[in-house]
């Protein structure tokens, strides 16, 4: 499954080619996988990933950030916020 907030192998935050992971926005065990199947992922350079303290593992203002585009990404695609919540199972809006 693509992403729904962005394709590019370039860090969503800063722009940079180097050293990219691919981040999945609503992690732990069960919502990793969820986040695979609805494409809820992004490309982060390891800096923004979890290589320093601006890494959104570390950085919650940038984890929130990432899972509100995302959510309402989702929820403009795929119904609305019931259903955001039925798929997994809270709200960050």
């Amino acid at each position: 499954m693509q992403s729904i907030i962005s394709n590019e192998r370039v860090c969503l935050v800063c722009g940079t080619t180097n050293d990219i992971h691919k981040h999945h926005i609503f992690y732990g065990s069960a919502n990793r996988k969820l986040s695979e199947k609805h494409g809820c992922w992004c490309y982060l350079c390891a800096a923004h990933h979890n290589f320093s303290n601006a890494g959104v593992h570390f950085n919650k203002a940038l984890d929130l950030e990432l899972k509100e585009r995302c959510q309402a990404e989702w929820e403009s695609r795929n119904g609305g916020r019931a259903d955001f919540i039925r798929v997994f199972g809270r709200s960050w809006l």
